[in-house]
C-alpha cells in the first residue's frame, strides 16, 4: 500500500510539473506541495518498514494454539546480527535458528526483532529456546519464555547449521494465517506490482493535467516548430481561443481583442445589450475572467463580432509589415483590434468609436520601430507614423 501511494505521490507531482508547463500561470500550484509530500513521506515509510520486514511479533493466541496443538520444537541460535535499525535505541536483530521440531524433521529459519542490550547475552551463537512452530509445515516460529533445560529436551541434539539445510525465511504476506494481499508479494509478482503501481502513478498524473488537456494538445501541437505553447496568431490556434473565449462569455461580441503570441485578451459586454465591459484572457488554453475592463464604452455601437477577425489575413499582413520595416522577426509582436473614431469630412471633431474596426500593432526590433494599421479582413494595410 505504501509503495501504492508513492506512485500516486510521484503521478500527483510529474501531473504538476506538466500542468505548469502546458497551462496558464498557477495550474495545478496544489499539486507540488501534495504530491511531494506523498511521495517523500511515503518513501521513507517504505524504507523503514523494509528494514522492519518481518518485526511483527504473532499473537499471544497463536502462540498458545501452537502450543497446546503441541507444534514446538527447540532451536538452537546460530548467529544473532544488528540490521541497523533501532527503536526506542533498542537494536533490531536477525536470529538464525536451527529448529529441531517435536514432530518433523529439522531446518534453518531466521526470525527477526527487537532485542534490548541487556538480552543480547541471552540470544549469543549456541543458546537453546523453545519454539512455537506457527503453522504445520511452515518455518514461521515464535521465541519463547519456556524452560529450554527442561528434562523433555535434554536428549535433544542439533546438527551443524551448514548440515540442516537452505534457511527457509517466514512467510512474506505476514504471519500464517493472516489475509494475503491480492498481488502477491514474491519475486514472480514484480512485473504486476510494477505495472500496477505505474499505472496507479499514470492514472493521478493524468487527473491532475485533465483540466488543462487543451493547453497541453496545444503544447504537443507546437514541440515540433521547437516551442512549449502555440502561436495564438497562427489562424487555427487564434480560431480556438476565439471559439473558447465566446463560449464562456456568451456570446461573440467585444469591444477590443489584443492578440500576442500566448495571450488573447478581450473586453466584452456582459450581454450584447449591456454596456457595462468585462475582461476576458484566453492562455494556455484556459479562459480566465479578469473582471470589469477598462476603458469602459460609451455606446453599443462600439460592439463589433470575433468573427470579423480574420486572422490569417492579418497575419500575412503583419509578415509583410516586418518586411517593409526591415524586421526579420515577429517576436513580441501584438495587435490590437477596435473600433476607430466615427470622424468625417463633415464632422471631423466627432469622438464616437463607432467606425470601422482597425486593427493596430507596432513592429520593433529593438534598432527600429513602426506602427501600422489595417483592416480586420487583411485589407489597406497602412503605416501610421
Amino acid at each position: 500500500m505504501l509503495r501504492l501511494t508513492f506512485f500516486l505521490g510521484l503521478g500527483i507531482l510529474l501531473g504538476g510539473v506538466v500542468s505548469a508547463l502546458v497551462g496558464p500561470p498557477g495550474a495545478a500550484s496544489w499539486a507540488f506541495p501534495v504530491g511531494l509530500i506523498t511521495a517523500v513521506v511515503s518513501a521513507v515509510l517504505v524504507l523503514l518498514g523494509k528494514s522492519l520486514r518481518g518485526l511483527a511479533l504473532p499473537s499471544e493466541e497463536q502462540v498458545q494454539s501452537a502450543l497446546a496443538d503441541g507444534r514446538v520444537g527447540l532451536a538452537r541460535v546460530d548467529a544473532l546480527t544488528q540490521t541497523g535499525t533501532q527503536i526506542n535505541e533498542q537494536p533490531v536483530c536477525d536470529i538464525d535458528l536451527t529448529v529441531r521440531p517435536v514432530r518433523g524433521g529439522v531446518y534453518r529459519t531466521r526470525v527477526r526483532r527487537i532485542v534490548q542490550l541487556t538480552q543480547i547475552p541471552r540470544f549469543q551463537p549456541g543458546t537453546r529456546h523453545v519454539v512455537a512452530i506457527l503453522a504445520e509445515g511452515a518455518p514461521d516460529v515464535a521465541l519463547t519464555d519456556e524452560d529450554a533445560t527442561a528434562e523433555i529436551w535434554a536428549d535433544t541434539e542439533f546438527p551443524p547449521a551448514a548440515a540442516a539445510g537452505e534457511l527457509r525465511l517466514g512467510s512474506a504476506g505476514g504471519a500464517p494465517g493472516s489475509r494475503r494481499p491480492l498481488i502477491g508479494t514474491g519475486k514472480r509478482s514484480r512485473p504486476i506490482r510494477i505495472a500496477v503501481f505505474v499505472l496507479a502513478g499514470l492514472l493521478a498524473g493524468a487527473a491532475v493535467v485533465y483540466p488543462y488537456r487543451a493547453g497541453l494538445a496545444e503544447t504537443v501541437a507546437a514541440i515540433p516548430d521547437g516551442r512549449f505553447h502555440a502561436d495564438l496568431r497562427e489562424p487555427a490556434a487564434l480560431d480556438r481561443a476565439l471559439t473558447a473565449l465566446a463560449a464562456e462569455v456568451g456570446h461573440d461580441r467585444v469591444v477590443s481583442v489584443t492578440i500576442s503570441e500566448d495571450l488573447v485578451t478581450v473586453n466584452a459586454p456582459l450581454t450584447p445589450e449591456s454596456l457595462n465591459v468585462d475582461r476576458w484572457t484566453y492562455r494556455k488554453g484556459a479562459v480566465t475572467h479578469n473582471g470589469p475592463g477598462a476603458p469602459q464604452p460609451e455606446t453599443l455601437s462600439e460592439q463589433f463580432a470575433l468573427t470579423e477577425i480574420d486572422a490569417g489575413a492579418i497575419l500575412r499582413e503583419l509578415e509583410r509589415a516586418a518586411g517593409e520595416a526591415g524586421v526579420n522577426s515577429l517576436d513580441g509582436v501584438m495587435y490590437n483590434a477596435s473600433r476607430g473614431l466615427a470622424q468625417t469630412d463633415e464632422d471631423p471633431w466627432n469622438t464616437e468609436r463607432s467606425g470601422p474596426v482597425s486593427v493596430s500593432f507596432v513592429i520593433n526590433d529593438g534598432y527600429r520601430s513602426a506602427s501600422f494599421r489595417v483592416a480586420p479582413d487583411g485589407s489597406g494595410l497602412e503605416s501610421t507614423d
